[in-house]
């Protein structure tokens, strides 16, 4: 990506020089040769960077800094001047130039500086947006290893968009960030939007922008997400629920990577990697009219499917470890291990909130944990992540089992488990199965015939 500088300076020379230099050092460079010219660059060029004289005839260049971030907050100003003082640099700076150069100056130095304004602004941008440490997808299921395959193919190809699909908290925005961190764009801002949690009057604006005036409270021009996300990647959480009309400006932007601002005439090309996510069945949404199938295949280009946990079960185990390490860092816990009853209820555990619910249970089990073994933990309030005494799934990939057996097992461990609870009291014993008495003394029968 080229960033844009401005020059802004009197001298005939001087702007030649720097207009050839720069564009030679890889900058999209253009010049003015007033105050007046500068401001109307500005509007048009919208620079990354502007070099402002300090002294342009009778005007101040300082005097002009506002204005130039009235237009755009972001742009880097550096103040160029053949009269520099200290006093002159600091009060630059106080209105909101990034640093002030003096002449004569090496093209290299100014080249330096330019490139550090510029990385502080990235810098900046990074504290507002989703720019985080790299988690990474833990598992050793064929499943998992095949999504990490997918993963590290889509880091190299950063130009194809792509759709992520599975279950609420399968670890979607775990698969994203480590295609972002793994790119040619992990240096440049990864914007995440949550497509549901924007209110859909507001939805236009937040990712494209809007203009000065373009709506009653627009007192100054906004950048969008996906402009602010140049050169990086737009991550558009819960895509779903996306309503139709907001879908169909996504749909043109998809394919030119041009939009306007709210309110704006001029087209804003940027070049940003598209990542969509839902957990919703988009196909069974387009049946229903809530989603557009052209809009649908756009993103479709590349899918990841990521199965739910109780599909992969290999990575219980593992994903419970590291939850386990990372824990007794997080509350100064000493825990060595996890109790293989424990890990047996973790395994039968049908998991409806996946690795989020496995690492919220593990949170739990660490802090409430007194010894140096990790054992029971409520899910919730009332309820135990237990398993039934002796009951383990069997691996298929081993030889063919007894469904009939293996139900009637796993009914047998939970009556034996009611029945040691109620003291042998096959009343009490129903209520906690939720069934009859007459019902568990059948079932009991029926469970004796078939073990």
């Amino acid at each position: 990506m080229k960033y844009k500088v401005l020059v802004i300076d009197d001298e005939f020379l001087i702007r030649v020089s720097l207009e050839d230099g720069l564009t030679d050092l890889g900058y999209q460079v253009e010049t003015a040769a007033s105050i007046k010219a500068g401001l109307e660059a500005v509007e048009r060029f919208r620079p990354d960077a502007v070099l402002l004289d300090n002294r342009l005839g009778t005007e101040v260049g300082t005097n002009y800094i506002e204005p130039i971030k009235k237009i755009d907050e972001d742009i880097q100003i550096i103040i160029v001047t053949a009269y520099g003082t200290v006093a002159q640099a600091v009060d630059a700076i106080k209105n909101g130039a990034y640093d002030f150069i003096q002449k004569p100056f090496d093209l290299e130095e100014l080249d330096l500086l330019i490139r550090r304004s510029l990385d502080q602004l990235k810098k900046n941008r990074s504290l507002a947006l989703l720019k985080g440490k790299p988690r990474e997808l833990i598992g050793a299921s064929p499943a998992t290893q095949q999504i990490r395959q997918q993963i590290a193919l889509l880091a190299k190809n950063d130009n194809v968009d792509l759709l992520i699909r599975g279950e609420t908290g399968t670890g979607k925005e775990v698969v994203v960030n480590m295609i972002h961190t793994l790119s040619a764009r992990k240096d440049e801002p990864l914007v995440k939007i949550n497509c549901s949690a924007i209110p859909d009057t507001l939805l236009e604006s937040e990712l494209f922008g809007y203009e000065k005036g373009a709506f009653t409270g627009a007192a100054k021009t906004k950048k969008g997400l996906v402009e602010l996300a140049n050169g990086g990647t737009v991550f558009l959480d819960e895509i779903g629920e996306m309503p139709l009309a907001m879908q169909a400006k996504l749909l043109t932007f998809l394919e030119d990577r041009c939009f306007k601002r709210v309110g704006g005439l001029a087209d804003i090309e940027v070049n940003v990697r598209i990542i969509a996510a839902t957990n919703r069945h988009l196909e069974d949404e387009i049946a229903a009219g809530n989603f557009r199938e052209d809009l649908f295949y756009r993103l479709n280009v590349m899918q990841i499917m990521i199965p739910p946990l109780r599909e992969r079960r290999e990575d219980i185990e593992i994903i419970a470890k590291y939850y386990l390490e990372y824990f007794n860092q997080k509350f100064s816990k000493s825990i060595h291990a996890i109790d293989p009853l424990f890990l047996q209820a973790m395994n039968q555990h049908y998991w409806k909130g996946n690795v989020r619910e496995l690492r919220n249970v593990m949170e739990r089990a660490v802090l409430f944990c007194e010894g140096d073994l990790l054992a029971g933990v409520e899910l919730a309030p009332g309820s135990k992540l237990q398993a039934p005494a002796g009951v383990g799934l069997k691996d298929l990939n081993r030889g063919p089992i007894s469904l009939e057996q293996e139900v009637a097992a796993l009914e047998r461990a939970y009556i034996d488990q009611a029945m040691k609870l109620a003291d042998g009291n096959y009343s009490r014993a129903a209520e906690l199965l939720g069934c009859t008495r007459f019902t568990l003394k059948r079932r009991l029968e029926q469970s004796n015939a078939v073990l």
